[in-house]
Formats: C-alpha cells, structure tokens, sequence
C-alpha cells in the first residue's frame, strides 16, 4: 500500500484561515509511478524528508482538540490513522466531509470532486494534487460553506449538515439537534425499551451530540442504531459534569460505557512519615475507612508494588546524577507491614526533598479543608465543592446573594456522596488545570 509522502494542515476558526503547517514526507519506500505522475513528488526529493515518526507529534500537536475537516476526509483520515498505528498511537479525531457538506450548501452540481468545485466555484488554488495546495483550496470551500446560510444557529451547528447526510436514529430529529442546549452538563442516550445505554459528558451538549452521530467508528455506529431518545441535565461547569458523569455511569451500567465502571480499587499507596526514612506503602481500602495520605488507588497489589518500585528508581537516578555511587534497597514485608529503605544517611535531606516531590505530585488527599466555587446553571448562581477531612465530601448549588462563611453553611448547599476515589483524582486534576476558572476558600476564612 502507498504511504504519505507529503502532509498539510490547515487552521480555520469558521471564517477563515488563521494558520498552515506543511512537509514532505520520506515513505520509506519507492514511491509508485502513479503517485508521482499524480502528485509530481519524486523519490529524490522525499530522500531527505523526515520520517512520519520525525513528525509524529507536530501532527498530533496541530489537530489536538481539532475537527479533522477534508474532501473524501474518510480517505485521507485512513491513512493518517494507519501511520499511527504503525507506531503504536492511536489517533482518533472527529471527522467532516466536505463531499457531503457541498451537496446541501451547493445542490445541483453533476460532480462533487475537488476538481470540479474548484472549476465550477472558482476557488483559487495553486499546485492542484499537492498536499497544502489542496488543503488551502479545501479550507476555502469550507469558508463558503459556513457562508452559505445551509444552517441556522451559532457555528456549532455545521455539524448538524454532516449528520443530515449521514444516519441519524429513526427517532431523532435533526430540530432535536438543533435545539440541543449549547452548555456544559451530563447527556443520556436510552433505547426503544428505555434502557440507559450511554452517560456522556461535554462543555458543549449540542456539539458533543452532534459528534456521536458524525462519527465513523464501530463504538459510535452501535449507539447510533440503539438509541431511541436523548436525555441531558445542565451542569453549569465542566467540573460538576465530570463528577456527574462519574457517579451516573457507576451507578447506573449504561450498556457502552463499560470502560469507566470500575468499582474496585481494594489497595492503596500511602506516604508514611513516621519512620526516619519515609517511604510509600500498600494498604487494603475498605469502604469509607480511608487512610488520610493517599497517593494513588490500584485494582491490584501487584500494580501498587510496582508503583512503589518505579518511585523508588526515580528517587534513586535523581540522586545518582551528581552522586553515581549512591545505592538505595527497598524491602517489604507485608505480613509485619513493613515497607523499609536501606541508604547512606548522607543522602536523606535530598532523598526527603525527592519523596515530598513525588507526594506532591501525585497525592489524592487535600491537606486542608476548603470550598471550590465556579459557575453555576445560571448567572444566578455558583456553584460549590465542599472538600473535608482530606476528601471530597460533594457539590450542590447556591445563590449568588446567599452567604457561605463557614463548613455549616457549605454543609446545608451540598449532598454528600459515597466516596469514590475516582471523583478525588478528578477534584485534583481540575485544580491543576483550570485555576483561573475556580475560587478556592479555606474554610478558616469568609467568602466574599
């Protein structure tokens, strides 16, 4: 089969172009006389091209969080997923066909092809067949498109002309679509027999919904031909819809969303400060009994060990950078809970200062109380996530004039929740990424 010889990429915002990217590619292979005819890209000048690997993760770099929009794009989105597949990536992105969008912006046409939109619309393009230049003359159609007035409603909605080219379920209208709200919440599909078959959560629910039913891979196709009717429920924010998508999907089994039921994480890692060195341990979990310093749950103990393990070499090469002899033994042994370091004890100021990193890092305990407040459903309200005693306790919503000063206040706004570790690693991982978007308010002090 032929390879990539040569890729583009270009940025479009709904209205225009806003940047291009572009290579040739070495194949790794004789290029074929077809492909040259066509393209006029000859093995010498592919000789000292890059390799696909070489610009793997410019590409990925260029269309993360991307619509991967093109003629025929199924065609070309085959061959850039089989690149990445050869180096053990998978490369999923959601897909727009210009094909199909051209047929209900512009009917009438005998030929949808490139070639003749480019002859028949008078699209300006240089190098016909090569890959920027088809690129650039794809984005200018595209800009026509959502100039074409073939869709009504905020730019989100151009989605919906590739879903009217495609199948949507029996029961579901496009106006069903289209009246989407275009807000951060939690969706349900459910089938004929009202069976919950899929929980999703998006920061856009019309957007998120409109994928599913664009989208060309085996898991999509399935929810596709089951459901029957579409559900949502307003979050207000991304972190509540996260934690809202959680709880549904563990309590709920939705049919495909088997990937994010686990229920069972029966170890822990902890850090143990008692001893002189400290160290991370394995712990059992039971129920709501949970050890304050938690660094990361596992399903098995054989993965806890091994975290612990591979920790441990970290600290150790840390170390040996300056120090080359440095030698560090871990020993376990769990009947008499034991978890031991062996080290020169001139080396345990900077061994403490690497384990506190490592905790630091990767912890799941909060090492204060405190309230998250970020948007609510409305301009009315706010929301809040009450963390205490090390772990989220649970959220709720609140007027904007209703004062909140203290742990009795924030008690009466939320509703607690079983404790999942799941929704502590979300809590973390929202923090580090999106500061700018909360309040954070230590319980010891007012909110104003």
């Amino acid at each position: 089969m032929d390879r990539i010889t040569e890729i583009a990429i270009v940025h479009h915002n709904g209205e225009n172009v806003t940047g291009h990217y572009s290579t040739l590619i070495n194949p790794e292979r004789s290029i074929s006389p077809f492909i040259s005819g066509l393209t006029g890209i000859t093995n010498e000048m592919v000789k000292d091209a890059p390799k696909f690997y070489e610009v793997a993760r410019e590409i990925i770099e260029w269309t993360e969080g991307r619509i991967f929009v093109a003629h025929n794009a199924h065609f070309d989105y085959r061959f850039i997923k089989e690149e990445f597949s050869s180096l053990g990536y998978t490369y999923t992105r959601h897909l727009l066909d210009t094909v199909k969008l051209s047929r209900l912006a512009f009917p009438g046409y005998k030929s949808y092809s490139l070639s003749n939109l480019v002859q028949q619309m008078n699209i300006p393009i240089k190098n016909r067949h090569r890959a920027l230049g088809d690129a650039m003359a794809t984005a200018y159609l595209f800009t026509m498109i959502m100039e074409s007035g073939s869709f009504t409603g905020s730019s989100n909605n151009f989605l919906s002309m590739n879903i009217r080219a495609s199948s949507l379920p029996k029961s579901i209208s496009i106006d069903t679509i289209l009246n989407l709200p275009e807000e951060h919440g939690v969706y349900y599909f459910r089938n004929e027999q009202n069976t919950l078959i899929y929980v999703g959560k998006s920061k856009n629910i019309k957007t998120r919904i409109a994928r599913h039913f664009s989208d060309y891979t085996t898991k999509s196709e399935k929810i596709r031909q089951s459901t029957y009717s579409i559900d949502y429920e307003i979050t207000g924010n991304e972190l509540a819809a996260l934690i809202k998508e959680s709880i549904e999907i563990r309590k709920l089994n939705p049919i495909y969303n088997k990937a994010q039921r686990n229920n069972s994480f029966p170890y822990a890692v902890i850090a143990d400060f008692n001893a002189e060195i400290p160290v991370l341990k394995v712990v059992k979990t039971q129920g709501e009994n949970i050890e304050p310093n938690i660094i990361k749950f596992f399903s098995h103990i054989k993965l806890a060990e091994h975290f612990i393990l591979q920790k441990a070499n970290e600290i150790t090469e840390k170390i040996r950078v300056a120090n080359p002899s440095f030698l560090m033994e871990y020993y376990t042994d769990k009947r008499k809970d034991k978890y031991l370091i062996e080290m020169e004890m001139d080396y345990l100021d900077e061994y403490k200062n690497l384990f506190q990193d490592i905790v630091n890092n990767c912890k799941l305990w909060f090492d204060e109380d405190m309230m998250i407040v970020t948007k609510g459903r409305n301009i009315h309200e706010k929301c809040l996530f009450l963390i205490e005693n090390g772990h989220f306790y649970g959220y709720g919503y609140f007027d904007i004039d209703q004062p909140i000063c203290n742990i009795d206040d924030a008690l009466g706004i939320v509703q607690r929740l079983p404790f999942h570790p799941e929704l502590d690693m979300l809590i973390h991982t929202y923090i580090k990424k999106n500061s700018k978007d909360i309040s954070i308010i230590k319980l010891n002090r007012g909110y104003e």
